[in-house]
């Protein structure tokens, strides 16, 4: 087996991020004294975490609008209004599009007095949860809060998110019930923790956890964001993902029924698909526009377009309440077809999200996408001939592949000529075979999520890392500076806007390969099996 060779700097010593010991505690604090004389106050927050520093794009001071890559937090949008229901204070702060550093986001803490604090965890912000969780924690003021920490890489992690964040409970299943069942608990009508579904929490005795029961509960029931607590002028998605402002996401599914073996959601936890009938989500996008002027939409579901019968409704919908929306959505190439993809465009869908991933069948098969070269194909033509814009996503890096078949990506990206490609690092997803593939091949760098562009494990048929980064900057080379691209993408600019945003593409494009990582933590090499510091 080839050594892996560190020509980026993937291993450092210095800068490690972690709690310190005097943070974490055995139990839960009761948040109020009962009787409650108050409302209980509730602050829920995404952490500090620059979303460019990771190679997601470009960041331009002097104007909030310039801030690219956000989209609302939904997930605590939905926490926000079911507590509201409960009777407490909530905010809902978003630190990214706002800039909060870890400084003045504890100054928001402190100035709300909350009784809760919970914080969205991902994998790719999950360090800087652990130092901002571990100031509250040792605020001389915020100690007492009761700490919640949710999201995808709580998910994922499970006991091990509260061996590595301080927080009290880590909820890990439909957090918008098993919320006000805590709150229960503090109010003195639920018995124990133990009555508490879909959590983590600490004991004297160790971590424990509860099952959750809810997974099987209609979307219809489970209403949407609180709208108001988001300001819809700090979000603007990459340059070129959307026309109108404002905007905002949205999402109508939980779930997804295929079984990717490189995607979260297809992992060992893979939720059971569910999806809000399509009057629900009208009614609510209707609200949208009444109340905060929503032009456009993009539906972040894993595959927006899976029900034909779903979407049929969904656009009919559309033209007979004559509403004016443009919105985009994500599909699988084998589950389109002419006549469905000309009702979408009828009502208002103008760019569709394809996961093409690669250039060969064989490695197609491989990733059990179950679809073929000539279903991508078909697809591809058949949402240009209906007026839509193709978006692609392509991966280099993957186990089995080498620098040859990473080139036939390239290629085929290249004949299937997407209006937009990306080309993404092949990252090990927690939970996936192809994680535990990577686990057990003894070639991954990192057990942690480094950036778009920074590989954490390295195939066979790679000789180094540094290999891996050519092909991936070869590929948007070749697909993006090719004449006859930048040639029609001159040709259909019609505004100022267009060309300010195909600017920003542009400068994104140039800083793609560049070193962003600054911060490092502590993790097992799966290589030596020994402790090591990795940049983050």
């Amino acid at each position: 087996m080839a050594e892996a060779s560190h020509s980026a700097p993937l291993i450092d010593e210095t800068n490690a991020v972690t709690a310190s010991r005097a943070a974490f505690r055995n139990t839960p604090l009761t948040a109020w004294p009962l009787p409650r004389t108050r409302a209980v106050r509730i602050f829920l927050s995404t952490v500090p975490f620059d979303t460019m520093r990771m190679g997601y794009g470009i960041k331009k001071s002097g104007s909030k609008k310039k801030v690219y890559g956000y989209t609302p937090p939904l997930g605590l949008g939905m926490l926000a209004r079911v507590a509201k229901e409960y009777g407490c204070e909530v905010i809902v702060n978003d630190a990214g599009p706002q800039s909060d550093d870890y400084e003045s986001l504890l100054a928001k803490i402190e100035a709300f007095k909350p009784d809760i604090i919970g914080f969205s965890v991902f994998t790719a912000n999950a360090q800087p949860a652990v130092k901002m969780i571990d100031m509250i924690r040792t605020h001389p003021v915020l100690s007492e809060a009761l700490l919640l920490i949710g999201g995808p890489h709580v998910y994922t992690f499970r006991d091990k998110t509260l061996e590595e964040i301080p927080a009290d409970v880590a909820v890990y299943g439909e957090a918008e019930v098993d919320l006000v069942e805590l709150l229960e608990f503090y109010d003195g009508k639920r018995p124990s923790l133990e009555a508490v579904n879909g959590i983590y929490y600490r004991t004297a005795g160790g971590i424990r956890h509860t099952e959750e029961t809810h997974s099987a509960r209609s979307l219809d029931n489970f209403g949407f964001p609180d709208w108001d607590q988001f300001d819809f002028s700090l979000y603007r998605n990459m340059p070129g993902q959307v026309r109108r402002y404002p905007m905002t996401s949205m999402v109508t599914s939980r779930g997804c029924p295929y079984r990717c073996n490189f995607c979260f959601q297809a992992g060992r936890f893979a939720d059971k698909y569910r999806r809000y009938s399509p009057e629900v989500v009208i009614d609510e996008i209707q609200r949208l526009q009444a109340k905060y002027g929503i032009k456009e939409i993009q539906f972040w579901d894993d595959i927006f377009f899976i029900n034909k019968t779903w979407v049929q409704t969904f656009c009919r919908l559309i033209k007979e309440r004559n509403i004016d929306l443009t919105w985009s959505g994500y599909a699988r190439v084998d589950l389109v077809d002419p006549e469905l993809l000309k009702l979408a465009k009828e009502a208002g869908c103008w760019n569709i999200f394809y996961g093409f991933e690669t250039g060969t069948q064989e490695m197609l098969d491989f990733l059990n996408k179950k679809s073929t070269m000539e279903q991508a194909i078909n697809a591809s033509r058949w949402t240009k001939e209906a007026g839509i814009i193709v978006r692609g996503s392509f991966m280099v890096g993957l186990p089995n592949e080498t620098p040859e078949i990473g080139r036939k990506t390239i290629e085929f990206a290249v004949k299937l000529d997407p209006d937009y490609a990306n080309f993404n690092i092949f990252f090990p997803e927690p939970g996936t075979g192809l994680y535990d593939l990577a686990i057990k091949s003894g070639r991954m760098l990192s057990a942690n999520y480094l950036g778009r562009t920074n590989p954490v494990y390295l195939p066979e048929g790679y000789k180094d890392i540094a290999e891996i980064k050519a092909i991936q900057a070869e590929a948007f080379h070749r697909f993006y500076f090719r004449p006859s691209y930048i040639l029609k993408r001159i040709l259909r600019m019609r505004t100022f806007e267009e060309l300010e945003q195909y600017w920003d593409g542009f400068l994104m494009l140039l800083n793609m390969g560049h070193d962003k990582v600054r911060y490092a933590f502590a993790t097992e090499t799966s290589k030596t099996g020994k402790e090591a510091r990795n940049v983050f």
